[in-house]
């Protein structure tokens, strides 16, 4: 049991990051490019490569390769129903106060 508990509190602080937050957003619905992930955060290609980085290592993100390009995809895509929950949390919170 703890190490699964770590391991959650591990990807929540993952998750704690609002750039690894908006890349994984941009990736929810399919896979994207670097170049196309930097359009559509407005965070510099510098920045999107770290991120996706600590992502890939953590095996929340996974590439591939095709022809010159590597795109990047969410690995576990459930992982996008806890962001919904979350969001949807964060609504009532905010509409409490």
């Amino acid at each position: 049991m703890v190490d699964i508990t770590n391991k959650q509190c591990e990807i929540c602080k993952i998750f704690s990051n609002s750039s690894r937050v908006k890349i994984l957003l941009t990736l929810r619905n399919k896979p994207q490019t670097v170049s196309s992930i930097v359009k559509k955060t407005n965070l510099s290609q510098s920045v999107v490569s770290q991120h996706l980085a600590i992502l890939r290592n953590k095996e929340i993100v996974e590439d591939s390769k095709e022809g010159s390009w590597i795109t990047y995809k969410i690995k576990y895509p459930e992982i996008m129903d806890a962001f919904d929950i979350m969001r949807k949390v964060t609504k009532k919170i905010k509409g409490e106060r």
